[in-house]
């Protein structure tokens, strides 16, 4: 990367992804260049440059990213523009997820300069079942900067190779039919719900929220942006994994790097 602004592009309903990405550029000394957030359709065809450094970060679902993300990348492009990619999982494992945003970059024209996988708080996280409960945290955000001070000059493209994970990826989260419900009796609303779904999954209808199982991606973001606690998840299936997720994930995992 050169002195040019540092960009950033990211997918973050819950706002994880888009902490790590900002320390990672701030790590780099450069200004703040444009931000582009997918949790909205990019509205037509955005080109990177060649000396347009880029700090591209998605949530890691089940292994795998966000179709929905994805999908909404395709309409960004690169010409060999340096770029540094970003996953940001739960704690568990982030499994394909970085291989494939790496090949996804690739295909996308952009080069590939650093890697890096970042643990945010899950998206089922609770008061009952803490899953990497506050991350990133302070630490986290330390190596993040410290790893963005480090790529900063980079211009040699990463070995994708040495990212872990295998293709063909594993299998995509299959969609539950289900999705978070709103308790009329907290419900304000105020629509806090319907503006933070990246899906818009979400509409008002008769001043109460309603959800359409079928578009929900559960990414929680209804569920952490609601000011009075009305959207819950009550899915059985949730709060097993949950529990699950919980019992077997507390040993602390923490960030793992790539450099070209």
């Amino acid at each position: 990367m050169n002195k040019q602004p540092v960009h950033s592009v990211f997918f973050s309903p819950t706002g994880t992804t888009r902490t790590a990405v900002q320390a990672v550029c701030q790590g780099t000394g450069k200004d703040s260049g444009l931000e582009i957030d997918l949790k909205e359709p990019v509205g037509g065809q955005l080109f990177f440059a060649v000396d347009d450094p880029v700090v591209i970060g998605m949530p890691v679902y089940a292994g795998r990213l966000p179709k929905i993300a994805v999908e909404r990348f395709a309409s960004i492009r690169g010409s060999e523009t340096p770029a540094v990619a970003v996953v940001v999982y739960g704690n568990r494992a982030y499994d394909d997820a970085l291989l494939e945003l790496c090949n996804l970059c690739t295909a996308q024209g952009f080069k590939v300069t650093g890697a890096a996988a970042f643990i945010g708080e899950h998206s089922f996280s609770s008061p009952d079942f803490p899953i990497a409960a506050n991350r990133p945290d302070e630490n986290d955000i330390r190596l993040a900067k410290a790893f963005g001070t480090q790529i900063a000059h980079s211009i040699h493209p990463l070995d994708i190779a040495q990212i872990p994970g295998q293709h063909p990826y594993k299998p995509e989260m299959k969609p539950s039919g289900a999705a978070a419900e709103t308790d009329p009796a907290l419900c304000t609303h105020c629509g806090q719900c319907v503006a933070h779904c990246p899906s818009n999954a979400i509409h008002m209808d008769k001043g109460l929220p309603l959800t359409n199982p079928d578009q929900c991606i559960w990414c929680a973001a209804c569920v952490r942006n609601c000011p009075s606690g009305a959207r819950q998840v009550t899915l059985p299936k949730i709060h097993e994994i949950a529990e699950r997720l919980y019992k077997t994930c507390q040993t602390r995992k923490e960030p793992e790097l790539f450099f070209a």
